[in-house]
């Protein structure tokens, strides 16, 4: 299970490693034929119409996980399906609104576009990144209490409290039958550290913060893309 940014990508606006999304599209080939074998699937912040196509772009059969375990992806039944933890929250519309408000009518921050169930935000000026936590409890006030703020490599994550990937990967296992002690789980930044931490077998690219290359069970020596080759050698998935 791969994060995308900073692992599969470098992240927004850069080009994507093709030949390495086509080893992943024939493992997946080979995994259809032989059940026994390793399938690949993501577990991305992006928002469920990226993650559909990087999901195509790998031939990818089994569930993708979108916004930061948020919801599901199917692409067998065709479908998109929010975390049942999702029922009856209510919160997001006021925090969108006082995050507006206060930061995206400001100019100080916009919102990457695509997101039903979360919210991802970027500084106008990308040396205040860092500042975007600060800023946004200030502009949510009491709101605040009521969502995580986690940040991935270049943005902050805005979630409903208790929404992460490490609550949607235990809903992958659960809809598949996959232990999660058979998964193995790539990641970068601090809102992949709830997934890594879950599943059986971690890893991370060079580039990984110090959270994240803290806790996995094997550092690659190379960034994103060449790294996840390297990672994929190391448990013998690729040659």
């Amino acid at each position: 299970m791969l994060d995308i940014d900073g692992v599969l990508s470098e992240g927004e606006g850069r080009p994507l490693d093709l030949e390495l999304l086509g080893r992943l599209a024939s493992l997946n080939r080979a995994a259809r034929e032989t059940p026994a074998a390793p399938a690949v699937t993501l577990c991305s912040g992006r928002p469920a119409p990226y993650l559909e196509v990087m999901m195509q772009a790998i031939d990818a059969h089994l569930p993708g996980i979108f916004e930061n375990g948020a919801g599901l992806y199917y692409a067998h039944p065709y479908s998109f399906l929010p975390h049942p933890a999702l029922a009856g929250s209510d919160q997001m519309p006021q925090v969108r609104a006082a995050l507006d408000r206060g930061l995206i009518q400001t100019g100080r921050a916009f919102v990457q576009p695509g997101k039903l169930h979360t919210l991802t935000l970027f500084a106008e000026d990308p040396a205040e990144t860092r500042l975007l936590a600060e800023w946004a409890e200030a502009a949510l006030g009491p709101l605040a209490a009521q969502v995580d703020l986690v940040y991935s490599t270049s943005c902050l994550n805005v979630l409903p409290q208790g929404i992460d990937k490490g609550l949607g990967v235990g809903w992958l296992a659960q809809r598949t039958g996959i232990p999660l002690e058979a998964m193995l789980g790539v990641g970068d930044s601090d809102v992949d550290l709830p997934f890594l931490k879950r599943v059986g077998h971690s890893a991370a690219p060079s580039n990984a913060n110090a959270s994240v290359a803290g806790i996995v069970d094997y550092l690659a020596p190379q960034p994103t893309a060449s790294g996840v080759r390297d990672i994929l050698a190391h448990y013998g998935l690729l040659p």
